[in-house]
């Protein structure tokens, strides 16, 4: 792919949307809010109700609340552009513990967004033929269509989809 525009901001209808990165089963999900400049919130939650004791009857709640910037927006052709993570900070700390109302939280990492610095922005109509299998496995229609029916977040390193 060769990049012919750089230092954009993205293609976002009405300046911010939400993107999930979920398997569709357990009761488990990343969702992350997306900024056309590329900064970002988001909030990851995993949860174990069976993980329980005297001290917290309602389960274990994994959860990790987020923000971070996506830089050097580049295009690289009409339905794709890359773009590095530049930083993430999460506003508890890892393997904290802490029981509320019942349930025990743990401090967790942001799911999806963990590790991997280069990234993908898919525009609707993206190819899926040029896609990473992957990538595809994440998507809720991975059998049904030739083409994205929705916006989507490749992480490179670990082959993730966030779709939006």
């Amino acid at each position: 792919l060769s990049e012919v525009e750089w230092d954009l901001n993205l293609p976002i209808p009405q300046g911010s949307m939400d993107f999930t990165f979920s398997s569709g089963a357990g009761g488990w999900g990343t969702i992350m809010t997306l900024k056309d400049d590329g900064s970002f919130t988001g909030e990851y939650h995993d949860s174990d109700m069976g993980d329980m004791s005297e001290e917290y009857p309602n389960g274990t709640v994994y959860v990790c609340n987020f923000s971070g910037k996506f830089e050097n927006i580049k295009k690289v052709n009409e339905y794709t552009y890359k773009m590095t993570l530049s930083y993430i900070d999460s506003e508890e700390t890892y393997g904290e513990e802490w029981i509320e109302d019942g349930t025990r939280y743990i401090g967790s990492n942001p799911y999806g967004l963990e590790s991997g610095k280069d990234f993908y922005f898919y525009l609707p109509e993206t190819p899926v033929h040029e896609l990473s299998e992957g990538f595809m496995t994440w998507s809720p229609n991975y059998y049904s269509s030739y083409t994205l029916d929705y916006y989507g977040i490749w992480n490179v390193e670990n082959d993730y989809g966030f779709f939006g």
